[in-house]
This record gives structure tokens, sequence and C-alpha cells, in this order.
């Protein structure tokens, strides 16, 4: 019969790899929990102990990590993402140069030296400041810069 240890490894590599190819700390706990029944076995620890210590360990490794790793490197990977093309114009000041109807949905501003279609929640005259909200797929949706 083949030694617990080894049926511990077995499963610590197939957790690893499911993991390395869904890329979201999803089987890591298992992983973990996995190696350190592998160590009990290794140690004499009886089967019974190696299970429970397996579950407390990958069920203590999941919520640490849910807890304090996983949003550091959320924080981290938002720190990185930067704004291409349109989305740099969100928050940057333009002029309306076609009067924007707010129940149409039409008119034209100039943000950045570049014309794009707009539109806004009321009425807005040619020539006002106007602030870029957000973007709604082609149009730029503004509002009056306070």
């Amino acid at each position: 019969m083949i030694s617990w240890w080894v049926i511990w490894l077995v499963i610590a590599i197939i957790m690893l790899i499911i993991e390395a190819v869904t890329t979201g700390l999803a089987t890591l706990w298992f992983a973990v929990g996995a190696i350190v029944a592998m160590i009990m076995d290794l140690c004499g620890a009886p089967l019974a102990a190696q299970i429970i210590v397996m579950a407390v360990v990958s069920i203590v490794s999941f919520a640490l990590c849910m807890i304090w790793v996983r949003p550091k490197l959320e924080t981290l990977r938002k720190k990185n993402v930067q704004r291409t093309n349109a989305d740099r114009l969100i928050g940057r000041e333009g002029v309306v140069i076609v009067p924007l109807n707010g129940t149409e949905g039409k008119g034209q501003v100039k943000v950045d030296g570049q014309i794009w279609s707009a539109k806004a929640d009321t009425d807005i005259a040619e020539g006002i400041k106007v602030v870029v909200r957000s973007i709604e797929g082609v149009k730029l949706v503004v509002e009056i810069a306070s």
C-alpha cells in the first residue's frame, strides 16, 4: 500500500497545478494543508490527526489570505493600472462647442484639443465649461464645471 505522505504529496502537487492554471488563489490553501499533513505523516502522526490538521490549516490559510493577502494584492493591481485612450479624459474640463440637448443626448465638447460627441442630463449652451464624468460608448457624459 502507498504511504499517506505520498498521497498528501500528490494532492499538494495537483492543487499547485490547478493554482498555476487558474491564477486566482483558488486551491493554494489545500496545497498548504496537504504539505502540513504530509509532514505530520512523516513524523508518525495518526491519519485522523493528519486529516483534521489538513482541514484546519487549509481553512486558516484561506481566511488569512482573504483578510490580509488578497486586499494587498488588489491594491497593488489597481495601482499599476494605467489609463489609456479615452478614459484619460474622465475628470478633465472641456468646453461645449455644439449645445448639449439633455433630452436627446446630442451635442459636442472640445476636451484636450479634441472634439467629442457628448451628452448631459440638462441642456448646456455653447461656450460653457464642462467636466467629463464618464464615457458611454463613444460619447462623453459631462456636467457643468463648478
